[in-house]
């Protein structure tokens, strides 16, 4: 139970309680099979009863992204994309994302603005938008 403190969720405490629960047949009844299934029946239960309101106290969740909708969106560079350098960070909608230019022979610096065009795992492919844009 002490490990939660080290932790960011509120998972381990309930394996706690339920070895604390096994500790309590232990000293009743004092027979190893039934302090096991004690420990799994009772961390099992809190786990399951008690997640989705250790969520909601916890806090915000990660929010999920469907990568179709940032496709055809446009972008701020943070960092110059330059694929020669393997260098490239943009944002959109909030989220930082790795990319690479769709021609290697061009560097797009800091502060521009690019469209993104297709998503490739944990990086974004993108081109340069004329200022007319």
């Amino acid at each position: 139970m002490a490990a939660e403190i080290l932790t960011p969720t509120f998972f381990i405490f309930w394996f706690g309680v339920g070895a604390l629960a096994s500790a309590l047949v232990a000293f009743f009844i004092g027979n190893t099979i039934w302090e096991l299934v004690t420990f799994i029946v009772a961390s099992g239960i809190l786990v399951i009863l008690t997640r989705p309101l250790a969520n909601k106290i916890s806090g915000e969740q990660t929010r999920k992204i469907n990568v179709d909708e940032i496709i055809g969106k446009h972008a701020l560079v943070l960092e110059d994309i330059n694929n020669k350098a393997g260098t490239g960070i943009i944002k959109v909608n909030g989220d930082t994302w790795r990319a690479f230019s769709n021609d290697d022979e061009i560097v797009i610096k800091k502060g521009e603005y690019v469209k993104i065009l297709q998503v490739e795992g944990a990086h974004v492919v993108v081109e340069k938008i004329d200022k007319g844009v």
